[in-house]
């Protein structure tokens, strides 16, 4: 899959900012030398760093650049949800190994319960994937995914258990674009017990979240069941006024 250029740039920025190349403080090159780099449009620049700010990398400052404004975070321990990522680049972004084991792959087709769980229309074919993410060799979230199922024509299990986002964009050449999330904390289930290392954990931390393509068509809707222990969230935020 071909990348848009101002994905490349915010990807190659956000690298340098997280290893430290541009450290706290420091000042982004210039929109005309990224342009310059890059070979493209100043507005594609602008987009790029957008995108940085947004996320809370860096921050333009009137006739002067923009400044990095990110620090890592030295937590000893913890999973840090981030943004639209493969489980492989969280855990590398978490400093942690990962693995993953499927332990449902099924066709449906949404019904009327399960369409208002979803959001996909009744009589809509999609893959329901359940799997157990290892972080360290713990089993710590528990994901069970509904997508499309004309969004991930073709996928085996072993490639879910790889990675259903990588499959997206690099086989079937398709653009990931947004989630919408809802972060809660709710009762253990019997599930949660049983295929997690929570101990006496009596709560989890959930993740739902609703994501789209680039022709804003819904492909995916999951739950994601964290142990409240290792389970961080970090936002930026911009008032209006």
């Amino acid at each position: 899959m071909v990348r848009s250029a101002y994905d490349r740039i915010y990807r190659d920025l956000k690298r340098d900012i997280e290893n430290s190349t541009y450290a706290y403080g420091e000042l982004l090159p210039s929109q005309s030398k990224l342009v310059e780099r890059y070979q493209c449009a100043h507005n594609t620049v602008r987009k790029a760093i957008a995108l940085l700010s947004g996320q809370g990398y860096c921050l333009p400052i009137h006739g002067k650049g923009v400044r990095v404004i990110w620090l890592p975070n030295h937590d000893d321990e913890g999973f840090a949800l981030g943004g639209i990522e493969t489980f492989a680049e969280s855990a590398v972004r978490n400093g942690m190994t990962a693995r993953t084991e499927v332990k449902c792959f099924e066709e449906l087709v949404a019904d009327e319960q399960l369409s208002a769980v979803t959001g996909f229309a009744v009589g809509t074919e999609i893959l329901h994937v359940e799997r157990i993410r290892y972080l360290n060799d713990r089993p710590l979230i528990w994901d069970n995914s509904y997508y499309l199922s004309s969004s991930v024509k073709g996928i085996t299990v072993e490639q879910a258990e790889q990675s259903v986002y990588s499959y997206m964009e690099n086989v079937l050449g398709l653009r990931i674009v947004t989630s919408k999330r809802t972060i809660s904390m709710e009762k253990a289930s019997e599930t949660d017990r049983q295929w997690l290392d929570i101990a006496d954990c009596t709560y989890v931390a959930k993740v739902s979240h609703s994501t789209y393509d680039s022709g804003a068509v819904l492909f995916e809707y999951a739950e994601s069941h964290y142990h409240p222990a290792f389970f961080r969230f970090h936002d930026t935020v911009i008032r209006d006024k």
